[in-house]
């Protein structure tokens, strides 16, 4: 078995037999802040608004979980905390400092682990410190840290065709820390796992924020994922992209997916967004869409007829 870190930068154990390895000293979370922000694009024909009047504050080392449907701006939110595009209107602050572009302070895991295929797991990690400069005894040492806490210093000399999809995913968590960054953005990194996978990697998350202390926002469609990780779930509306409400969650940790509070938190908030995702559905439909249990003539019916 493994013992969780007390600290990051504390002595943490590993498992039987294997020598006790002392995480990097690392920066802690850093404060996020989005001040009534807008987001639009142009379009064939005129504008579309991403986002509207968006306010939202992320505490230092604060666990954040944005949900809401397609469309609602969420990974958007990450773009513009990690730099890679500017709001219309208002301001994004990190550490009460305007963000004017990426930087070593944020990182960003998205949904595909996008591991360089060509090299190791371990090259994969030392990547961006290589662009950093740092010498190479340092950045050895510093990839065995990393990936000795994401349990994957055993597969070190591996290509990431070689590891399995949760495996790609903890060395992308692992790449991502290394720069140490203050922030780390998650884009729906487990949507492509099966369920079991997902759940391991959703503890394996909660161990590494703990440890940590980082920031973590992370962007997810699962309800019930939102409860199991965050100390706080926003709910963001739809086109426009706007935050609808927020939740504090209070739960104790670590909380798991059958757990029955979290059943029931995450039930609370799906009816929450349950119109938002209708609203989506029946845009995306047109007239052929109807709601569950929702009766009445079935436009799709009249398909074909006349042929």
């Amino acid at each position: 078995m493994f013992a969780f870190a007390k600290e990051w930068g504390e002595p943490r154990v590993v498992a039987s037999g294997a020598p006790a390895v002392r995480a990097p000293a690392a920066r802690t979370g850093a404060s996020i802040a989005l001040e009534d922000v807008s987001l639009t694009v142009g379009v064939r024909g005129g504008v579309v608004e991403i986002l509207q009047h968006v306010s939202l504050r992320v505490a230092a080392g604060e666990f954040v979980c944005l949900l809401g449907p397609s469309g609602s701006g969420k990974s958007t939110i990450l773009n513009l905390v990690a730099g890679l595009a500017r709001p219309t209107s208002g301001r994004v602050r990190h550490d009460d400092v305007d963000v004017a572009g990426p930087g070593p302070d944020r990182a960003v895991v998205f949904q595909d682990a996008a591991l360089f295929p060509w090299l190791t797991l371990k090259n994969n990690v030392e990547f961006p410190l290589k662009l950093q400069g740092m010498g190479v005894p340092e950045r050895s040492a510093r990839s065995e840290e990393l990936l000795r806490l994401v349990h994957l210093w055993r597969f070190r000399d591996r290509h990431p065709h070689e590891l399995s999809g949760g495996m790609r995913q903890r060395g992308a968590i692992a790449r991502a820390l290394a720069s140490d960054p203050a922030v780390l953005l998650m884009d729906e990194p487990f949507a492509a796992l099966d369920a079991q996978t997902r759940e391991i990697l959703q503890g394996e998350v909660e161990r590494i924020w703990s440890a940590t202390k980082k920031t973590i926002i992370f962007v997810t469609h699962n309800v019930r994922e939102a409860v199991r990780l965050a100390d706080r779930v926003v709910l963001m509306g739809t086109r426009p992209g706007r935050v609808l409400h927020e939740d504090l969650v209070e739960l104790p940790r670590p909380r798991a997916l059958n757990d029955v509070r979290v059943a029931e938190l995450a039930n609370g908030i799906g009816r929450l967004i349950a119109s938002e995702v209708e609203k989506v559905a029946r845009e995306e439909a047109d007239d052929a869409w109807q709601a569950p249990g929702e009766r009445g003539r079935d436009p799709r019916r009249q398909l074909g007829r006349g042929i």
